[in-house]
């Protein structure tokens, strides 16, 4: 940038976005037919954090359940990151076994329905962690193939 206004005002908005947003640019080389799915994909990620923001009620429940007999506690951005994630993070790994195992579906479908995270998620999620046998695992399943469902007609 040849303009020293411009290139100033880019470095400051970068660094708004680091800083308040907790936003990163990262340069990733793919082939031209996949740059809409990674679009796609940052941008499912960027709704799932500001749902959970928003969520607060939902998400405070279920973190109070998994992380009770923890002395490490999970806060939400971090429990967001793991059920969205494909490379999970194991020191978590107690946390989002408990997850799918002591919270109630009740819970799981208010999280849901609040817009963080889909059932889709939810079960891609189990299978990432091989978390596959907690309690609420099949449900979930069920769900997330009842929405992937088509009708015959």
């Amino acid at each position: 940038m040849a303009d020293r206004t411009v290139a100033s005002r880019v470095r400051r908005y970068r660094e708004v976005q680091k800083e308040e947003r907790e936003i990163r640019r990262v340069e990733v080389q793919v082939p031209s037919v996949a740059i809409g799915d990674i679009k796609a994909l940052g941008g499912r990620l960027q709704k799932a954090f500001k749902r959970a923001a928003t969520a607060e009620t939902q998400i405070r429940g279920i973190l109070k359940t998994i992380n009770a007999p923890r002395p490490h506690p999970i806060d939400a951005r971090t429990f967001v990151h793991c059920l969205t994630t494909d490379h999970p993070d194991r020191k978590w790994r107690p946390h989002i076994e408990a997850f799918f195992d002591e919270v109630s579906v009740e819970a799981i479908h208010d999280l849901v329905l609040a817009g963080v995270v889909s059932f889709e998620d939810l079960y891609r999620a189990a299978r990432n962690w091989r978390a596959t046998n907690g309690g609420s695992v099949a449900w979930i399943k069920e769900m997330a193939d009842l929405r992937l469902a088509k009708s015959a007609a």
